[in-house]
């Protein structure tokens, strides 16, 4: 018995120890990874910072604050046939929407290298300070506020926010449309972080709440649009695009990287439809398809732009001549940081 005692002690105080030694394992395995992910976020800041010093050519040494800009007659651009026009007449202030006339308009922004058309927005960028937000305008409910670095994002070839998508679609399409309405087709907006805040929860309520929201910032029932856009945020980093056909009735998906593994897309249209279900539109049948045509990128992080493009060309109607390419890129996220660039200057100084 004695012995026995003895075996169950030794094992009871191996078990202690084995346990001990994997919570020490644990620990360390632990430390190593944040450890590891400090340094990579640190290796992160270093290299904002070091494209950040970038942002303005050597000629220009001072940065101008919005403050001490000298008062100019404003320019502003808006798109047509996707190329940047000088506007002939603006009118716009710090709380309502800009509006642009774009008639006898004049090409402005330089087409050469790429270094020479980020010089050439980069000056206008020395004006708005770090700190500053730039409003861009206020469109079917959405205020849109860029930052600084938002800015940077569209002239260094990062990954962009949600912020910047909402800003061009203010900017570009609904803005427009009120001048023009008759060379768009009738197409709402969700809003490009809808189907992150739905797909983050699991209950069904909150899901509803964030549906709720989205559609409530439409300006009529949703089975009253042709179209209605809804920008996703696909994976860990990328965007593609969502249309809603309500008069074809089917879903369509417009990806830049058709061959990645994209399963959540086929998740969020089943929660679209059983919300729209109890909107009276019963959408359970409708087909999901990837068209064509559809321009694919190359390597890099311009995803955002090319779901911008697209919703461009489904709202004027012209998609099946889309023909923005890879190359194409770095001419249209100047042209997008200069669009808005001039929108804050001209809400500064009319102000």
């Amino acid at each position: 018995m004695h012995d026995l005692l003895l075996l169950l002690n030794e094992e009871e105080e191996d078990a202690k120890r084995k346990k001990k030694e994997e919570e020490e394992e644990a620990k360390r395995k632990k430390k190593d990874e944040q450890d590891e992910h400090r340094k990579k976020n640190e290796e992160e800041e270093e290299e904002k910072k070091r494209k950040r010093s970038q942002i303005s050519p050597s000629s220009l040494s001072r940065r101008v604050s919005a403050g001490t800009r000298i008062r100019r007659q404003p320019e502003l651009y808006t798109p047509d046939d996707f190329r940047y026009h000088k506007a002939t007449k603006v009118n716009v202030s710090t709380s309502e929407p800009i509006y642009v006339d774009s008639q006898d308009s004049t090409d402005t922004l330089p087409r050469g290298k790429k270094e020479e058309r980020r010089d050439y927005v980069a000056r206008e960028a020395l004006g708005v300070a770090e700190k500053d937000f730039m409003f861009i305008g206020t469109v079917e409910g959405y205020e849109n506020f860029l930052s600084f670095n938002d800015i940077q994002e569209l002239l260094f070839t990062r990954e962009n926010e949600s912020v910047v998508i909402d800003c061009y679609v203010n900017a570009y399409l609904f803005l427009p449309r009120e001048e023009n309405p008759d060379i768009f087709l009738n197409f709402g907006y969700l809003g490009a972080a809808l189907k992150g805040y739905v797909q983050l929860y699991r209950d069904d309520k909150s899901k509803e709440q964030h549906f709720d929201y989205a559609f409530g910032k439409l300006d009529r029932a949703p089975n009253e649009f042709d179209l209605i856009f809804s920008p996703m945020h696909v994976g860990t980093n990328h965007w593609a695009l969502l249309v809603i056909h309500i008069k074809e009735k089917e879903f369509h998906v417009y990806d830049s990287l058709r061959n990645k593994d994209r399963r959540d897309i086929p998740q969020y249209v089943e929660e679209l439809k059983r919300y729209l279900k109890g909107k009276h539109i019963d959408a359970d049948k409708w087909p999901l398809r990837y068209p064509d045509p559809c321009p694919q990128q190359g390597s890099g992080d311009d995803c955002g732009i090319f779901t911008c493009k697209y919703m461009e060309c489904l709202a004027h109607r012209d998609i099946q001549d889309l023909s923005i390419s890879q190359d194409d890129m770095p001419y249209v996220r100047a042209k997008f940081a200069l669009h808005f660039i001039k929108a804050y200057f001209n809400a500064q100084e009319r102000s």
